[in-house]
């Protein structure tokens, strides 16, 4: 089989974790293959991505008959996949993104030279925890992620009308812990720059260390009378 396009994207499994892989690359117009050994669950694809091919992904040869060196980046989405990503590193693939199961799992595979590695139910329960222990981040924040120890990234709705009356810059951000990274208005997103201006109702995504972003996103969140009550006081 011939590959038409170098920046082709290959995933390895259709569960759940794979399921949600492959829909996202679906939204965001890339080209796809999906690989699975069950046939029934991999041709639930066949309409959607470029590519369906039914194979064992451990099979060597398998893989070089569907040229999987020349893809650009593979998902290996199943859990039990050493085999898989030996295959593959033998192959010479140039970018390979794998499931870990554990933390354990996830040491052998960047033993084994894998440089990216997700772990779904860890990174799930510890964005469940963080948004269970803080009654801001359930209140106010639409989608909440920890990328690094001690650091977030969420998106709120704006609400807090003083915001939107003076340049990005004059809100002094930095002071405040966190950096707008995102703004979403209309159904359209752009990035923040600091002549612009915040408006009612935009979904606005911060980032910085957990203290800083629970306090601004109550501040991003304060309605009117709450703001007037503050300044009388």
């Amino acid at each position: 089989m011939k590959v038409k396009y170098k920046n082709d994207i290959a995933v390895i499994g259709t569960g759940r974790f794979g399921s949600a892989v492959i829909d996202q690359l679906i939204k965001l117009g890339k080209n796809i293959l999906v690989i699975d050994k069950n046939e029934e669950e991999a041709k639930n694809y066949s309409d959607e991505v470029q590519r369906v091919v039914i194979a064992d992904a451990a099979d060597m040869r398998a893989l070089k008959g569907i040229r999987i060196d020349q893809m650009e980046t593979v998902v290996v989405a199943v859990s039990d996949n050493i085999e898989i990503v030996a295959a593959l590193l033998e192959l010479n693939v140039k970018n390979i993104i794998a499931r870990a199961k554990s933390e354990r799992h996830a040491r052998v595979l960047k033993q084994i030279g894998v440089s990216v590695i997700i772990r779904p139910e860890h990174e799930a329960g510890t964005r469940a925890a963080l948004i269970a222990a803080n009654n801001n981040f359930i209140n106010y924040t639409e989608n909440l992620f920890e990328f690094e120890s001690n650091y977030v990234i969420g998106t709120t709705k704006l609400k807090n009308v003083d915001l939107t009356l003076r340049p990005i810059r004059e809100l002094k951000l930095t002071e405040h812990g966190i950096s707008i990274v995102l703004i979403k208005r209309n159904g359209s997103a752009h990035m923040a720059t600091a002549s612009g201006y915040l408006e009612i109702n935009d979904s606005i995504t911060i980032i910085g260390n957990i203290s800083d972003v629970t306090t601004s996103l109550k501040w991003f969140n304060q309605e009117q009378e709450e703001t007037n009550q503050v300044e009388t006081q």
